[in-house]
Protein backbone atom coordinates (compact mmCIF):
# COMPACT_ATOMS: atom_id res chain seq x y z
CA UNK A 1 0.00 0.00 0.00
CA UNK A 2 3.06 1.94 0.83
CA UNK A 3 4.33 1.76 -2.88
CA UNK A 4 1.18 2.18 -4.44
CA UNK A 5 1.23 5.49 -2.91
CA UNK A 6 4.30 6.57 -4.19
CA UNK A 7 3.46 6.23 -7.51
CA UNK A 8 -0.06 8.52 -7.74
CA UNK A 9 2.08 11.12 -5.66
CA UNK A 10 4.76 11.11 -8.47
CA UNK A 11 2.32 11.21 -11.15
CA UNK A 12 0.61 14.00 -9.64
CA UNK A 13 4.03 15.68 -9.76
CA UNK A 14 4.40 15.83 -13.68
CA UNK A 15 3.29 18.98 -15.17
CA UNK A 16 3.63 20.41 -19.38
CA UNK A 17 7.18 22.05 -19.52
CA UNK A 18 7.55 25.21 -21.97
CA UNK A 19 10.55 23.54 -23.26
CA UNK A 20 8.70 21.31 -25.35
CA UNK A 21 7.83 24.36 -27.62
CA UNK A 22 11.08 24.46 -29.43
CA UNK A 23 10.81 21.18 -31.53
CA UNK A 24 7.82 21.95 -32.22
CA UNK A 25 8.35 25.27 -33.53
CA UNK A 26 10.95 24.03 -35.17
CA UNK A 27 9.17 21.15 -37.14
CA UNK A 28 6.34 23.78 -37.90
CA UNK A 29 8.89 25.75 -39.60
CA UNK A 30 10.85 23.53 -41.60
CA UNK A 31 7.56 22.11 -42.74
CA UNK A 32 6.53 25.30 -43.84
CA UNK A 33 9.96 26.06 -45.18
CA UNK A 34 9.67 22.55 -47.42
CA UNK A 35 6.18 23.62 -48.59
CA UNK A 36 7.61 27.08 -49.60
CA UNK A 37 10.50 25.53 -51.84
CA UNK A 38 8.24 23.00 -53.31
CA UNK A 39 5.54 25.60 -54.24
CA UNK A 40 8.05 27.87 -55.79
CA UNK A 41 10.16 25.06 -58.14
CA UNK A 42 8.68 25.19 -61.63
CA UNK A 43 7.30 21.94 -63.97
CA UNK A 44 10.45 19.14 -64.57
CA UNK A 45 11.26 18.57 -68.68
CA UNK A 46 13.38 16.44 -70.60
CA UNK A 47 15.77 17.00 -72.80
CA UNK A 48 17.14 14.46 -75.42
CA UNK A 49 20.23 15.37 -77.15
CA UNK A 50 22.66 12.82 -79.34
CA UNK A 51 25.46 13.86 -76.27
CA UNK A 52 25.55 15.78 -72.99
CA UNK A 53 29.07 17.31 -74.02
CA UNK A 54 29.87 20.19 -71.57
CA UNK A 55 26.73 20.19 -69.48
CA UNK A 56 27.03 18.80 -66.17
CA UNK A 57 24.03 18.04 -63.47
CA UNK A 58 23.56 20.71 -60.65
CA UNK A 59 26.33 22.85 -62.38
CA UNK A 60 24.74 23.72 -66.15
CA UNK A 61 22.37 26.33 -66.27
CA UNK A 62 19.26 27.00 -68.55
CA UNK A 63 18.80 30.48 -69.81
CA UNK A 64 16.30 32.36 -71.83
CA UNK A 65 17.23 35.77 -73.50
CA UNK A 66 20.19 35.86 -70.96
CA UNK A 67 17.90 35.31 -67.62
CA UNK A 68 18.22 32.02 -65.44
CA UNK A 69 15.18 30.09 -65.81
CA UNK A 70 15.88 26.65 -65.11
CA UNK A 71 18.57 24.12 -63.39
CA UNK A 72 19.90 20.50 -65.02
CA UNK A 73 19.54 18.36 -62.31
CA UNK A 74 20.06 14.90 -63.94
CA UNK A 75 21.95 13.50 -67.20
CA UNK A 76 21.52 9.49 -68.00
CA UNK A 77 21.78 7.63 -70.79
CA UNK A 78 18.36 7.06 -72.66
CA UNK A 79 17.40 2.71 -72.14
CA UNK A 80 19.06 1.80 -75.94
CA UNK A 81 22.06 3.96 -74.86
CA UNK A 82 21.68 6.03 -78.48
CA UNK A 83 21.12 9.88 -77.02
CA UNK A 84 21.71 11.36 -73.27
CA UNK A 85 18.35 12.09 -71.22
CA UNK A 86 18.77 15.41 -69.91
CA UNK A 87 16.48 16.29 -66.87
CA UNK A 88 15.86 20.05 -66.29
CA UNK A 89 13.99 21.60 -63.43
CA UNK A 90 12.68 25.30 -64.46
CA UNK A 91 11.85 27.99 -62.09
CA UNK A 92 8.13 28.42 -61.00
CA UNK A 93 6.26 30.79 -63.70
CA UNK A 94 7.98 29.39 -66.89
CA UNK A 95 5.02 27.31 -68.10
CA UNK A 96 3.61 29.28 -70.47
CA UNK A 97 7.35 29.45 -71.86
CA UNK A 98 7.32 25.55 -72.47
CA UNK A 99 4.55 25.23 -75.55
CA UNK A 100 5.63 22.72 -78.66
CA UNK A 101 7.44 25.11 -80.48
CA UNK A 102 9.70 25.74 -78.14
CA UNK A 103 13.44 25.65 -78.81
CA UNK A 104 16.50 24.28 -77.14
CA UNK A 105 20.09 24.56 -77.70
CA UNK A 106 23.76 24.58 -76.44
CA UNK A 107 25.77 27.51 -76.24
CA UNK A 108 29.50 27.10 -76.55
CA UNK A 109 32.40 28.53 -77.99
CA UNK A 110 31.73 27.97 -81.93
CA UNK A 111 33.37 28.85 -85.14
CA UNK A 112 31.32 29.87 -88.05
CA UNK A 113 30.04 31.58 -90.97
CA UNK A 114 28.65 33.84 -89.02
CA UNK A 115 32.09 34.51 -86.84
CA UNK A 116 33.40 33.47 -83.30
CA UNK A 117 30.14 33.61 -80.76
CA UNK A 118 29.97 31.90 -77.29
CA UNK A 119 33.20 32.93 -75.88
CA UNK A 120 31.93 34.04 -72.94
CA UNK A 121 31.41 30.30 -71.88
CA UNK A 122 34.78 29.51 -71.78
CA UNK A 123 35.10 31.08 -68.24
CA UNK A 124 31.45 30.17 -67.19
CA UNK A 125 31.21 27.01 -68.82
CA UNK A 126 28.52 26.00 -71.73
CA UNK A 127 24.63 26.80 -71.08
CA UNK A 128 21.06 25.48 -72.13
CA UNK A 129 19.08 28.55 -74.48
CA UNK A 130 16.11 28.70 -74.87
CA UNK A 131 13.53 30.11 -77.34
CA UNK A 132 10.05 30.47 -75.49
CA UNK A 133 7.25 28.43 -77.65
CA UNK A 134 4.03 30.54 -78.87
CA UNK A 135 2.19 28.02 -80.42
CA UNK A 136 1.12 24.23 -79.72
CA UNK A 137 0.29 22.41 -76.48
CA UNK A 138 2.11 22.32 -73.31
CA UNK A 139 4.92 19.73 -73.25
CA UNK A 140 7.34 18.57 -71.20
CA UNK A 141 9.92 16.83 -73.65
CA UNK A 142 11.63 18.40 -76.24
CA UNK A 143 14.73 17.60 -78.80
CA UNK A 144 18.29 19.43 -78.11
CA UNK A 145 18.97 21.18 -81.30
CA UNK A 146 22.68 20.52 -82.36
CA UNK A 147 22.65 23.96 -83.73
CA UNK A 148 21.42 27.34 -83.01
CA UNK A 149 17.87 27.54 -84.78
CA UNK A 150 18.42 30.43 -87.79
CA UNK A 151 14.90 31.93 -87.10
CA UNK A 152 11.80 31.69 -84.90
CA UNK A 153 10.00 34.20 -86.51
CA UNK A 154 7.82 34.03 -89.76
CA UNK A 155 8.68 37.28 -91.33
CA UNK A 156 10.14 37.93 -95.15
CA UNK A 157 9.39 35.79 -97.97
CA UNK A 158 10.52 32.17 -98.46
CA UNK A 159 11.81 30.86 -102.14
CA UNK A 160 12.43 27.86 -103.37
CA UNK A 161 15.47 27.32 -105.51
CA UNK A 162 16.16 24.20 -107.71
CA UNK A 163 19.81 23.79 -108.39
CA UNK A 164 20.56 21.18 -111.36
CA UNK A 165 24.33 21.39 -111.87
CA UNK A 166 25.93 22.89 -108.74
CA UNK A 167 27.95 21.51 -105.68
CA UNK A 168 25.74 21.40 -102.12
CA UNK A 169 25.29 24.93 -100.15
CA UNK A 170 24.79 24.63 -96.45
CA UNK A 171 21.94 25.03 -94.03
CA UNK A 172 22.72 29.19 -92.82
CA UNK A 173 24.52 29.72 -95.99
CA UNK A 174 24.33 33.89 -96.82
CA UNK A 175 21.93 35.51 -99.69
CA UNK A 176 23.10 38.57 -101.18
CA UNK A 177 21.89 41.46 -103.00
CA UNK A 178 24.26 43.67 -104.66
CA UNK A 179 26.59 42.29 -101.56
CA UNK A 180 24.67 43.25 -98.93
CA UNK A 181 23.12 39.98 -96.64
CA UNK A 182 19.64 39.98 -97.41
CA UNK A 183 19.11 36.25 -96.08
CA UNK A 184 20.03 32.78 -95.73
CA UNK A 185 19.28 28.99 -96.59
CA UNK A 186 16.54 27.71 -94.13
CA UNK A 187 16.16 24.41 -95.36
CA UNK A 188 18.47 21.68 -97.67
CA UNK A 189 16.70 18.90 -99.93
CA UNK A 190 17.27 16.67 -102.25
CA UNK A 191 14.63 16.26 -105.46
CA UNK A 192 15.11 12.47 -106.48
CA UNK A 193 12.60 12.46 -109.43
CA UNK A 194 14.87 15.28 -110.77
CA UNK A 195 18.02 14.24 -109.23
CA UNK A 196 18.34 18.14 -108.28
CA UNK A 197 19.34 20.15 -105.02
CA UNK A 198 16.79 21.92 -103.35
CA UNK A 199 16.70 25.12 -101.01
CA UNK A 200 14.41 26.77 -98.97
CA UNK A 201 15.91 30.68 -98.95
CA UNK A 202 14.61 33.33 -96.81
CA UNK A 203 14.85 37.02 -97.80
CA UNK A 204 14.37 39.41 -94.98
CA UNK A 205 12.28 42.46 -94.84
CA UNK A 206 12.37 44.62 -96.14
CA UNK A 207 14.80 43.51 -98.79
CA UNK A 208 12.33 41.21 -99.86
CA UNK A 209 10.13 44.01 -101.73
CA UNK A 210 13.51 42.72 -104.17
CA UNK A 211 12.31 39.85 -105.27
CA UNK A 212 10.02 39.80 -107.91
CA UNK A 213 8.92 37.19 -110.68
CA UNK A 214 11.76 38.80 -112.95
CA UNK A 215 15.03 38.45 -110.51
CA UNK A 216 17.24 35.82 -111.04
CA UNK A 217 19.44 33.71 -108.70
CA UNK A 218 22.89 32.12 -108.84
CA UNK A 219 25.49 30.87 -106.59
CA UNK A 220 28.23 33.04 -105.33
CA UNK A 221 31.63 30.86 -104.93
CA UNK A 222 33.15 33.45 -102.75
CA UNK A 223 36.82 32.78 -104.72
CA UNK A 224 36.81 31.97 -108.77
CA UNK A 225 38.77 31.14 -111.40
CA UNK A 226 37.72 31.76 -114.77
CA UNK A 227 39.87 31.25 -118.02
CA UNK A 228 37.76 32.56 -121.14
CA UNK A 229 38.33 34.58 -124.25
CA UNK A 230 38.70 38.04 -122.16
CA UNK A 231 41.73 36.27 -120.51
CA UNK A 232 41.88 35.31 -116.42
CA UNK A 233 39.82 36.57 -114.23
CA UNK A 234 40.05 35.57 -110.30
CA UNK A 235 37.20 37.22 -108.30
CA UNK A 236 37.02 36.88 -104.51
CA UNK A 237 33.82 38.01 -102.54
CA UNK A 238 33.24 38.52 -98.97
CA UNK A 239 34.57 36.51 -96.11
CA UNK A 240 31.22 34.60 -95.25
CA UNK A 241 30.90 33.51 -98.91
CA UNK A 242 34.66 32.45 -99.36
CA UNK A 243 34.28 29.91 -96.66
CA UNK A 244 30.94 28.71 -97.29
CA UNK A 245 29.66 30.32 -100.37
CA UNK A 246 26.58 31.70 -100.97
CA UNK A 247 23.73 33.14 -103.09
CA UNK A 248 23.12 35.94 -105.22
CA UNK A 249 20.15 37.69 -106.82
CA UNK A 250 19.11 40.60 -109.12
CA UNK A 251 17.94 41.59 -112.32
CA UNK A 252 19.48 41.43 -116.09
CA UNK A 253 20.82 44.41 -117.94
CA UNK A 254 18.12 46.40 -119.18
CA UNK A 255 15.40 44.23 -118.04
CA UNK A 256 12.44 46.29 -116.28
CA UNK A 257 10.87 44.66 -112.13
CA UNK A 258 8.47 42.16 -112.52
CA UNK A 259 5.46 41.27 -109.94
CA UNK A 260 6.07 40.61 -106.63
CA UNK A 261 5.79 37.18 -105.77
CA UNK A 262 4.22 34.16 -103.07
CA UNK A 263 5.74 32.45 -100.53
CA UNK A 264 7.23 29.38 -101.53
CA UNK A 265 7.59 30.48 -105.69
CA UNK A 266 10.31 28.40 -107.29
CA UNK A 267 13.05 29.39 -108.74
CA UNK A 268 15.80 28.18 -110.86
CA UNK A 269 19.66 28.30 -109.51
CA UNK A 270 22.18 29.02 -111.92
CA UNK A 271 25.99 28.24 -111.23
CA UNK A 272 26.86 31.06 -112.30
CA UNK A 273 25.88 34.86 -113.02
CA UNK A 274 26.84 34.83 -116.73
CA UNK A 275 24.98 31.71 -116.93
CA UNK A 276 21.91 33.87 -115.17
CA UNK A 277 22.63 36.62 -117.91
CA UNK A 278 23.07 34.14 -120.37
CA UNK A 279 19.51 32.65 -119.48
CA UNK A 280 17.53 36.07 -120.22
CA UNK A 281 17.73 35.75 -123.91
CA UNK A 282 14.78 33.26 -124.53
CA UNK A 283 14.56 34.52 -128.28
CA UNK A 284 17.05 32.86 -130.17
CA UNK A 285 18.13 30.37 -133.05
CA UNK A 286 19.84 27.88 -133.15
CA UNK A 287 22.63 26.55 -135.66
CA UNK A 288 24.65 23.86 -136.02
CA UNK A 289 28.12 24.87 -137.77
CA UNK A 290 30.67 21.97 -138.92
CA UNK A 291 34.06 22.60 -138.49
CA UNK A 292 36.56 20.15 -140.44
CA UNK A 293 39.68 21.90 -138.37
CA UNK A 294 40.84 21.62 -134.62
CA UNK A 295 38.07 22.80 -132.23
CA UNK A 296 40.28 22.62 -129.42
CA UNK A 297 40.05 25.91 -126.88
CA UNK A 298 36.56 26.10 -128.37
CA UNK A 299 34.10 25.39 -125.05
CA UNK A 300 30.70 25.50 -124.35
CA UNK A 301 29.92 28.98 -122.95
CA UNK A 302 32.39 30.94 -125.85
CA UNK A 303 30.56 33.68 -127.27
CA UNK A 304 29.64 33.53 -130.99
CA UNK A 305 30.77 37.19 -132.55
CA UNK A 306 30.00 39.49 -135.82
CA UNK A 307 33.50 41.59 -136.38
CA UNK A 308 33.80 41.81 -132.51
CA UNK A 309 30.30 41.86 -130.69
CA UNK A 310 29.25 39.05 -129.32
CA UNK A 311 25.93 37.87 -130.69
CA UNK A 312 25.60 34.69 -129.35
CA UNK A 313 26.49 31.73 -127.13
CA UNK A 314 28.06 28.00 -127.84
CA UNK A 315 26.05 25.34 -125.84
CA UNK A 316 27.51 22.28 -127.27
CA UNK A 317 31.14 21.21 -128.15
CA UNK A 318 30.81 18.99 -129.77
CA UNK A 319 27.39 18.46 -130.40
CA UNK A 320 26.23 14.92 -128.66
CA UNK A 321 22.48 14.99 -130.28
CA UNK A 322 24.14 12.88 -133.22
CA UNK A 323 24.92 9.29 -134.28
CA UNK A 324 27.87 7.51 -135.78
CA UNK A 325 26.13 7.12 -138.91
CA UNK A 326 25.46 10.85 -139.38
CA UNK A 327 29.31 11.81 -138.94
CA UNK A 328 30.89 9.18 -141.15
CA UNK A 329 27.94 10.08 -144.26
CA UNK A 330 30.20 12.99 -145.16
CA UNK A 331 32.88 13.45 -147.45
CA UNK A 332 35.34 14.54 -144.97
CA UNK A 333 35.25 14.17 -140.96
CA UNK A 334 33.55 17.28 -139.37
CA UNK A 335 32.98 18.56 -135.81
CA UNK A 336 29.40 19.49 -135.36
CA UNK A 337 29.73 22.41 -132.67
CA UNK A 338 25.89 23.36 -131.32
CA UNK A 339 25.50 27.23 -130.83
CA UNK A 340 22.72 29.78 -131.03
CA UNK A 341 22.31 33.56 -132.29
CA UNK A 342 20.69 35.93 -129.60
CA UNK A 343 19.49 38.69 -131.76
CA UNK A 344 18.23 40.56 -128.10
CA UNK A 345 21.93 41.14 -127.54
CA UNK A 346 21.81 43.92 -130.76
CA UNK A 347 18.77 45.08 -130.42
CA UNK A 348 17.81 44.75 -126.64
CA UNK A 349 14.74 43.47 -125.77
CA UNK A 350 12.56 44.25 -129.12
CA UNK A 351 12.69 41.03 -130.30
CA UNK A 352 9.86 39.34 -128.98
CA UNK A 353 7.58 36.48 -130.61
CA UNK A 354 7.86 34.65 -133.82
CA UNK A 355 7.04 37.29 -136.04
CA UNK A 356 10.20 39.28 -134.75
CA UNK A 357 11.91 36.82 -134.73
CA UNK A 358 11.52 34.91 -137.95
CA UNK A 359 12.44 38.12 -139.67
CA UNK A 360 16.11 37.57 -137.88
CA UNK A 361 16.16 34.34 -139.39
CA UNK A 362 15.22 35.28 -142.98
CA UNK A 363 18.08 38.40 -142.34
CA UNK A 364 20.59 35.80 -141.81
CA UNK A 365 19.99 34.04 -144.62
CA UNK A 366 20.25 36.59 -146.82
CA UNK A 367 23.44 37.49 -145.68
CA UNK A 368 24.12 34.05 -145.48
CA UNK A 369 23.45 34.30 -149.35
CA UNK A 370 25.55 37.32 -149.64
CA UNK A 371 28.79 35.09 -148.30
CA UNK A 372 28.64 35.55 -144.61
CA UNK A 373 30.71 32.23 -143.13
CA UNK A 374 31.48 31.26 -139.79
CA UNK A 375 35.50 30.12 -138.90
CA UNK A 376 37.13 29.81 -135.69
CA UNK A 377 39.41 32.23 -134.16
CA UNK A 378 41.83 32.71 -131.37
CA UNK A 379 40.08 35.07 -129.01
CA UNK A 380 43.15 35.19 -126.49
CA UNK A 381 46.21 34.43 -127.63
CA UNK A 382 47.31 33.29 -123.71
CA UNK A 383 45.22 30.69 -122.95
CA UNK A 384 44.50 29.59 -126.52
CA UNK A 385 40.73 30.34 -125.84
CA UNK A 386 38.83 30.24 -129.80
CA UNK A 387 35.45 32.16 -130.43
CA UNK A 388 33.05 31.78 -133.37
CA UNK A 389 33.15 34.21 -135.84
CA UNK A 390 31.14 35.58 -138.11
CA UNK A 391 32.02 37.89 -141.00
CA UNK A 392 31.83 38.13 -145.12
CA UNK A 393 34.26 36.40 -147.23
CA UNK A 394 35.38 36.78 -150.61
CA UNK A 395 34.90 33.80 -153.30
CA UNK A 396 33.09 32.31 -149.87
CA UNK A 397 33.07 28.27 -150.77
CA UNK A 398 29.54 26.77 -151.42
CA UNK A 399 26.63 25.62 -149.33
CA UNK A 400 26.69 21.82 -149.42
CA UNK A 401 24.60 21.22 -146.58
CA UNK A 402 21.25 22.83 -144.82
CA UNK A 403 20.10 20.85 -142.25
CA UNK A 404 21.62 18.73 -139.89
CA UNK A 405 20.02 16.39 -137.85
CA UNK A 406 17.30 18.57 -137.32
CA UNK A 407 19.10 21.88 -137.16
CA UNK A 408 19.56 24.41 -140.04
CA UNK A 409 23.44 24.36 -140.69
CA UNK A 410 25.39 27.86 -140.99
CA UNK A 411 28.37 27.88 -143.60
CA UNK A 412 32.09 27.92 -142.08
CA UNK A 413 34.99 28.86 -143.96
CA UNK A 414 38.25 27.90 -143.53
CA UNK A 415 39.90 29.36 -139.57
CA UNK A 416 42.10 31.85 -139.39
CA UNK A 417 45.40 29.37 -139.14
CA UNK A 418 44.17 28.06 -142.05
CA UNK A 419 43.99 31.35 -144.22
CA UNK A 420 47.78 32.41 -143.11
CA UNK A 421 48.96 28.94 -143.77
CA UNK A 422 47.76 29.39 -147.44
CA UNK A 423 48.68 32.76 -147.95
CA UNK A 424 52.37 31.40 -147.07
CA UNK A 425 52.08 28.94 -149.63
CA UNK A 426 50.86 31.10 -152.05
CA UNK A 427 53.84 33.03 -151.38
CA UNK A 428 56.61 30.57 -151.34
CA UNK A 429 55.12 28.90 -154.41
CA UNK A 430 55.72 32.32 -156.22
CA UNK A 431 59.72 32.21 -155.07
CA UNK A 432 59.37 28.79 -156.18
CA UNK A 433 58.45 30.07 -159.47
CA UNK A 434 61.03 33.03 -159.65
CA UNK A 435 63.96 32.36 -161.77
CA UNK A 436 66.71 32.40 -159.51
CA UNK A 437 69.46 31.03 -161.71
CA UNK A 438 69.18 33.21 -164.79
CA UNK A 439 68.11 36.32 -162.64
CA UNK A 440 71.90 36.03 -161.22
CA UNK A 441 73.52 35.32 -164.46
CA UNK A 442 71.91 38.53 -166.00
CA UNK A 443 73.14 40.20 -162.50
CA UNK A 444 76.34 39.70 -163.23
CA UNK A 445 76.20 40.43 -166.58
CA UNK A 446 75.07 44.14 -165.79
CA UNK A 447 77.31 44.56 -163.43
CA UNK A 448 80.04 43.69 -165.52
CA UNK A 449 78.42 45.99 -168.17
CA UNK A 450 78.23 48.85 -165.46
CA UNK A 451 82.05 48.64 -165.12
CA UNK A 452 83.13 48.41 -168.40
CA UNK A 453 80.94 51.56 -169.00
CA UNK A 454 83.00 53.19 -166.02
CA UNK A 455 86.33 52.01 -167.24
CA UNK A 456 85.12 53.84 -170.75
CA UNK A 457 83.97 57.09 -169.08
CA UNK A 458 87.30 56.66 -167.18
CA UNK A 459 89.00 57.16 -170.44
CA UNK A 460 87.35 59.57 -171.90
CA UNK A 461 87.97 61.72 -168.90
CA UNK A 462 91.46 61.49 -169.51
CA UNK A 463 91.01 61.93 -173.29
CA UNK A 464 88.79 65.38 -172.44
CA UNK A 465 91.88 66.37 -170.01
CA UNK A 466 94.65 66.08 -172.11
CA UNK A 467 92.56 67.96 -174.58
CA UNK A 468 92.08 71.13 -172.65
CA UNK A 469 95.91 70.70 -171.59
CA UNK A 470 96.74 71.76 -175.24
CA UNK A 471 97.81 74.78 -176.55
CA UNK A 472 94.90 74.57 -178.99
CA UNK A 473 92.57 73.87 -176.90
CA UNK A 474 93.26 76.69 -174.67
CA UNK A 475 93.18 79.44 -177.38
CA UNK A 476 89.41 78.87 -177.90
CA UNK A 477 86.68 81.31 -176.70
CA UNK A 478 86.18 81.18 -173.40
CA UNK A 479 82.65 80.31 -173.05
CA UNK A 480 83.55 76.99 -174.89
CA UNK A 481 86.61 76.48 -172.36
CA UNK A 482 84.18 76.69 -169.53
CA UNK A 483 81.53 74.34 -171.47
CA UNK A 484 84.63 72.40 -171.55
CA UNK A 485 86.08 72.14 -168.48
CA UNK A 486 82.23 71.35 -166.80
CA UNK A 487 82.38 68.67 -169.18
CA UNK A 488 85.32 67.21 -167.67
CA UNK A 489 84.07 67.93 -163.80
CA UNK A 490 80.69 65.85 -165.10
CA UNK A 491 82.88 63.12 -166.15
CA UNK A 492 85.23 62.82 -163.35
CA UNK A 493 81.63 62.43 -160.91
CA UNK A 494 81.47 59.46 -163.10
CA UNK A 495 84.35 58.00 -162.74
CA UNK A 496 84.82 54.58 -160.52
CA UNK A 497 85.95 57.24 -157.42
CA UNK A 498 83.59 60.04 -158.27
CA UNK A 499 80.67 61.47 -156.62
CA UNK A 500 78.08 59.23 -158.70
CA UNK A 501 80.18 56.65 -159.86
CA UNK A 502 81.38 55.60 -156.32
CA UNK A 503 78.29 54.99 -154.68
CA UNK A 504 76.75 53.57 -157.71
CA UNK A 505 79.48 50.82 -157.71
CA UNK A 506 79.37 50.27 -154.13
CA UNK A 507 75.42 49.84 -154.53
CA UNK A 508 76.02 47.25 -157.13
CA UNK A 509 78.66 45.17 -154.70
CA UNK A 510 76.33 45.75 -151.59
CA UNK A 511 72.79 44.51 -154.25
CA UNK A 512 75.75 41.18 -155.22
CA UNK A 513 76.62 40.55 -151.96
CA UNK A 514 72.92 40.42 -150.27
CA UNK A 515 71.60 38.60 -153.03
CA UNK A 516 74.54 36.02 -152.44
CA UNK A 517 73.24 35.97 -148.63
CA UNK A 518 69.93 35.47 -149.29
CA UNK A 519 70.46 32.21 -151.62
CA UNK A 520 70.56 29.98 -148.55
CA UNK A 521 67.04 31.18 -147.45
CA UNK A 522 65.46 30.66 -150.41
CA UNK A 523 67.25 27.33 -150.40
CA UNK A 524 65.59 26.75 -147.03
CA UNK A 525 62.12 27.56 -147.80
CA UNK A 526 62.31 25.73 -151.28
CA UNK A 527 63.09 22.15 -149.21
CA UNK A 528 61.00 23.49 -145.85
CA UNK A 529 57.86 25.58 -146.71
CA UNK A 530 56.76 25.52 -142.87
CA UNK A 531 60.25 27.07 -141.58
CA UNK A 532 58.37 30.56 -141.57
CA UNK A 533 56.02 29.40 -139.30
CA UNK A 534 57.33 27.19 -137.36
CA UNK A 535 60.92 26.67 -135.57
CA UNK A 536 63.45 24.35 -137.35
CA UNK A 537 64.98 21.75 -135.62
CA UNK A 538 66.53 22.88 -131.97
CA UNK A 539 70.44 23.05 -132.15
CA UNK A 540 71.88 21.49 -129.76
CA UNK A 541 74.16 23.12 -126.52
CA UNK A 542 77.75 23.89 -127.51
CA UNK A 543 79.29 21.47 -124.77
CA UNK A 544 82.78 23.56 -123.45
CA UNK A 545 85.81 21.44 -123.56
CA UNK A 546 87.70 20.69 -120.39
CA UNK A 547 90.62 22.40 -119.51
CA UNK A 548 94.62 20.48 -120.30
Amino acid sequence: MIEENKNVENLRRVRFNSIWLVPLVAIMVAGWMLYQNWASQGPVITLIAPNAEGLEAGQTKLKARNVDVGKVIGIRLSNDYDNAIITVRMNNGTQKMLREDTKFWVVKPRIGREGVSGLGTLLSGAYIDMSPGEQGKESAEFSLLSQPPLSTKKEGVRILLQSDDSAKLNVGSLVHFRGYEVGYIEEVGFDTDSGSITYRVVVKPPYDALVSDAVQFWITPGLSFKSSVQGFEVRLDSLETFLSGGISFGLGKGRASGKPVQDLTSFRLFSSKEEANNNLYDQTIEYVFLFDSNVSGLAPGADVEFRGVRIGTVLDVPFTGISMDTLTSHDRPVIPVLARIEPQRLNAWKVSGDESLQKWQDLLDYRIAQGLRARLEIGNYLNAAKVISLDFMDNPPPIKLKEFDGYQVFPTGPDSLANIEGKVSNVLDKLADVPLKETFEQLGKTMGEANETLRQLQTVSKSVKQLLEQSETQALPANLSEVMTELNLTLESYQANGQIGRPLRENMVSLGRALNELQPLLRQLRENPNTLIFDSKPRLDVQPKAAR
